[in-house]
């Protein structure tokens, strides 16, 4: 039906944080802090790798304690590709305000992955809208379950 939002199970990713962090500080709108990634995978049903220790989230716990997250990453596929993927997005514990509260102890962690590639075999990555889940992750680590939206 015109107008419903599909979603189809783009890939798993996971990514290991560096022990130590860069805090910037408050320029006027919360506290910046950058955490940088060693390492990390990714699988789904259409690609798989590695994820490169060159990226890492800029992110800004705002004055409001929502944590804005800024995220640069550069993925290379088990087949040689290189994809970088830049992601924004909210992790917080707060109410939706009139779409509801939250359940007890529950994160609203979510995403919006954006793709680039100019390697053919993956170009279709540049094409799409996708949204993510933050899920439980060990400590030193985060998780996210990547969806394209159709």
């Amino acid at each position: 039906m015109a107008g419903e939002l599909r979603t189809e199970f783009l890939m798993d990713l996971h990514a290991t944080l560096n022990e130590q962090s860069y805090p910037v500080g408050d320029a006027g709108r919360g506290t910046r802090i950058v955490v940088t990634v060693s390492d990390g995978t990714f699988e789904g049903p259409h690609l798989r790798g590695m994820i490169e220790p060159v990226g890492g989230d800029w992110l800004v716990r705002r004055t409001d304690d929502v944590v804005q997250l800024d995220v640069r990453a550069i993925l290379r596929t088990d087949d040689g590709a290189t994809i970088q993927m830049t992601v924004g997005g909210y992790r917080h514990q707060q109410s939706l305000g009139p779409l509801g509260e939250l359940p007890e102890g529950e994160i609203y962690f979510r995403t919006q992955p954006v793709f680039e590639t100019g390697d053919e075999r993956y170009a279709w990555l540049n094409r799409i809208v996708a949204i993510g889940v933050g899920m439980p992750a060990d400590p030193g680590s985060v998780s996210y379950r990547i969806y394209a939206v159709l």
